[in-house]
């Protein structure tokens, strides 16, 4: 068992530590090569060796291996290389990455763990036409080193199809619609697959919704808006009312986005809500003191919308 030791990052600072691994595929001639992917650290809880047994379960995923109980806790086991369409059963699967978010725990099936990177998400590129067929609908960002391309997967769409009880849901039934007409929000989220459930109930609730993916974005269209409401000499809230941040974004995450909105003279006074998978009360606690209006750990839509209807100005 490999415990991951944390450096404690500072909050706001826009790095990231990333938990490199590799899975191994078989070429058309034979071949073995290497992918190398990332996990931010702060969803990793450990990094065990694949146990001898896995205990099946019926009527799952086809990507679930099984689960394990680790020290009393059970845990979902999924075939990363299955779930992505490279798996090769002649190819050793050594380590289990566990992670924890979404209030919940995973496991993931992987050749190997390498090491942990620390950069900043500047660093982070959007994922590009270059992804294979399998890849091109989870890989939410791209890190280029010397020698590698590091492919940052989305595990929340993954555990949403393979569990989807566990992700948002679409609707608000009891919106007051017209209430919420002259009301805009901003939803910065690189999923497009969670951008576009939480735009759908918002927007069925009533509110105007502008969408960014990711941090950088979004502070370009909330610059954009500050400037006309300095030009046009109108409070802020004629423009904008309220940001919806996640927190893991290319370019620039959402609480380096939330620095530089609390820090502008004229947004500074927008509640912004963190609605992030990695909401946990530990990590909460560390962001407190950067300004955030509420965080709210996905996939929460109900508690989301209240909070909604609480701060919006």
């Amino acid at each position: 068992m490999e415990k991951i030791d944390k450096i404690l990052l500072e909050s706001g600072t826009n790095e990231l530590e990333i938990v490199e691994f590799q899975l191994d595929r078989r070429e058309a001639d034979g071949s073995t090569s290497q992918g190398y992917y990332g996990v931010n650290v702060g969803k990793v809880r450990e990094i065990i060796k694949t146990p001898d047994n896995i205990t099946q379960i019926t009527k799952s995923h086809p990507s679930v291996e099984g689960v394990i109980n680790l020290r009393g806790k059970i845990i979902p086991i999924i075939n990363l290389p299955k779930w992505l369409g490279i798996y090769n059963q002649d190819l050793s699967l050594n380590k289990i990455i566990v992670t924890e978010f979404n209030k919940m725990y995973n496991g993931f099936l992987v050749s190997n763990v390498a090491r942990i990177h620390r950069v900043s998400w500047e660093k982070v590129e959007p994922p590009s036409s270059l992804m294979s067929a399998g890849e091109d609908e989870c890989v939410t960002g791209v890190i280029k080193f010397d020698n590698k391309i590091l492919m940052m997967l989305d595990f929340e769409k993954i555990i949403a199809e393979v569990n989807p009880a566990t992700t948002i849901k679409e609707g608000v039934s009891e919106a007051k619609v017209d209430d919420n007409r002259n009301k805009t929000i901003l939803i910065a989220e690189d999923s497009g697959m969670i951008s576009k459930l939480v735009k759908n109930s918002l927007s069925g609730a009533g509110y105007n919704v502008i969408l960014a993916y990711n941090g950088e974005e979004a502070l370009i269209k909330l610059s954009e808006l500050a400037e006309k409401s300095s030009a046009h000499n109108k409070k802020i809230a004629n423009f904008v009312n309220l940001v919806i941040s996640d927190i893991e974004m290319p370019k620039m995450d959402g609480l380096h986005l939330l620095t530089k909105i609390k820090s502008h003279p004229v947004l500074k006074d927008l509640p912004v809500i963190i609605f992030s998978s990695m909401a946990s009360a530990d990590n909460i606690k560390k962001w407190e003191g950067l300004g955030a209006t509420d965080f709210i750990s996905k996939p929460d839509m109900n508690i989301l919308y209240n909070c909604v209807k609480k701060h919006i100005i």
